[in-house]
């Protein structure tokens, strides 16, 4: 499905739709909800940046796994940068707007979503390929390095943190505890290495 929205096409695949209705169907924790509103407030700080610095999105594809943003090229400088740390940044914010609400009040389910925000900060934040953290480490090393070395830089990262999460589900295999989460890391992490820059 395509539509525009304030002149950015917006794309939604027939895969991220099927995706989303099956977390919910399945769901017995009662998190999708909650992760899914705290991916759309992280994604809605980076396109508000974008407008911020003069680089409004061409095109946002929902895709499986993904919120894919088209830009252009910022308009003032370390715009890229302001751009990459905006969506953890929104999520930080709100964790500690949350996290002081379940100080004073004590409600257990702010405080589960006050964490849920922290921990996509945190992964978002990871020097990965894909992620936030990655676009950050490719823009520190292109001040230094051509843009291939800092592309297949923080690619080479995320294969070995890939490596690791494999081998890091194995070994909980061995110790009697399956977390079928580690191996969905390590592939996510793993097709990450795949994409393009």
């Amino acid at each position: 499905m395509k539509f525009k929205l304030f002149g950015t096409e917006i794309y939604i695949s027939f895969l991220f739709c099927a995706v989303i209705a099956l977390m919910l169907a399945f769901d017995r924790t009662g998190l999708v909800i909650p992760t899914l509103f705290a991916a759309f407030i992280h994604e809605t700080g980076h396109l508000f940046t974008m407008w911020v610095v003069g680089c409004e999105p061409k095109a946002v594809k929902l895709i499986p796994a993904s919120v894919k943003i088209i830009k252009g090229f910022p308009k003032k400088k370390n715009g890229d940068m302001i751009i990459a740390v905006s969506g953890p940044l929104v999520n930080l914010l709100l964790f500690a707007t949350l996290y002081l609400n379940y100080f004073l009040f004590g409600n257990k389910v702010i405080l589960n979503f006050a964490l849920l925000n922290l921990v996509m900060a945190v992964f978002n934040m990871l020097p990965v390929f894909g992620l936030d953290g990655g676009t950050v480490l490719i823009l520190l090393l292109n001040k230094k390095y051509d843009i291939d070395k800092s592309v297949f830089t923080v690619k080479l990262i995320t294969f070995i943190m890939s490596i690791a999460a494999f081998v890091l589900g194995i070994y909980l295999i061995f110790t009697g505890t399956f977390n079928i989460s580690v191996f969905i890391v390590g592939l996510y992490l793993l097709l990450c290495c795949l994409m393009r820059y």
